[in-house]
């Protein structure tokens, strides 16, 4: 236990370091987040948070594979990191369009491939399980483009999308440790505490935001440690302990606010002929926000149907029920309660 230890203490005292000194550069250069009629906020707030996130979680995570975790995949982990974080930090400081980070999304996804994080079956989806090399790397580039602007999108509110960082990484560290792979125990445990140390000073009223450094690099993480999950399970003998025999819908769960949450406004958007990367303010966090709530009461909602959600499901998991019936009943159920919440405000509001 002590790989989990260290790795989070130190990603969590780099971050309590560098997170005030960055915001006090950004208010000294004057470098904000101007509030604007789309966005919640009213105050100037630096979004440079991300950076913070980054370092205290890079120099955790080199320094302690040093010495608990071997192999060279940590090489290619590390070169699309720095690739996902420079196309964040760019459009930070100054803003790129949809196409460019689309772009530098590609080229760290890729560099993942080429390092073995990519799927090599779709482990009983649709009744599949080994797939081609060209399958295999085009829908591993479409998981991770998904996931990393699934929790780009889910960044709205203060507190939010580190919080769900936080149950994601926590979890999934854990899982790392019991099925011995220590390289994803440290990178999911320094990413705690260097959340942890970002969440100080972002929970509601949230003194700096994480902007896209902090957004991709997190979605990015996620998305590669679900795959790297799934390659995991798969190897390990029938009976361990700690092997999900429906593993997709765990992963589902797990993921459940993010993903489900990103395709209800999608398909929402694209119902009335809008682009799908249209903003706007249908995101199940906004819905909260009009039924009255606090950020941290509709974070802390969100989070305990994020938590509930994987419970249920870890637990149908241990049922012979297959994965595909338990996906779908994780989609409609989640739309379903996302639907009738906003019918929900949506009359709230008309009463009023």
């Amino acid at each position: 236990m002590k790989e989990i230890f260290l790795s989070a203490i130190s990603a969590l005292a780099i971050g309590l370091l560098l997170i005030p000194e960055i915001i006090k550069i950004a208010h000294a250069r004057n470098m904000h987040d101007l509030p604007d009629e789309r966005k919640l906020h009213k105050e100037k707030i630096p979004t440079f948070g991300g950076i913070g996130i980054f370092f205290g979680f890079i120099i955790s995570s080199v320094f302690w594979s040093f010495f608990f975790a071997k192999g060279v995949e940590g090489q290619f982990l590390l070169g699309s990191i720095l690739v996902i974080v420079i196309v964040g930090m760019r459009d930070d400081f100054l803003p790129l369009s949809a196409f460019w980070k689309l772009i530098g999304q590609i080229i760290a996804a890729s560099i993942t491939i080429i390092g073995g994080f990519h799927f090599q079956s779709l482990y009983g989806l649709f009744h599949i399980y080994q797939i081609n090399d060209l399958l295999s790397y085009t829908i591993t580039l479409y998981t991770v483009i998904v996931i990393t602007n699934a929790f780009n999108l889910i960044d709205g509110i203060d507190g939010l999308a580190g919080s769900i960082s936080v149950l994601v990484f926590s979890l999934l560290g854990f899982w790392f440790f019991w099925a011995g792979n220590m390289l994803f125990t440290i990178a999911c445990f320094s990413l705690v505490g260097a959340v942890l140390a970002f969440l100080r000073y972002n929970l509601s009223p949230a003194k700096i935001f994480m902007g896209d450094t902090g957004s991709l690099l997190l979605g990015f993480m996620a998305a590669i440690a679900t795959i790297k999950f799934l390659q995991t399970n798969a190897t390990l003998p029938e009976g361990a302990i700690f092997k999900f025999e429906r593993p997709i819908s765990m992963v589902a769960a797990l993921l459940v606010y993010p993903l489900l949450d990103t395709l209800r406004v999608f398909v929402m958007r694209v119902a009335v002929g809008r682009s799908p990367l249209s903003p706007d303010k249908n995101h199940i966090h906004h819905l909260l926000l009009r039924l009255g709530l606090s950020h941290g009461k509709a974070v802390f909602v969100i989070l305990s149907f994020n938590i509930a959600f994987i419970l249920v499901f870890y637990w149908l998991n241990k049922k012979s029920i297959d994965d595909n019936f338990l996906v779908l009943g994780l989609v409609v159920a989640a739309l379903t309660l996302a639907q009738g919440l906003r019918f929900w405000v949506k009359r709230k509001e008309e009463q009023n």
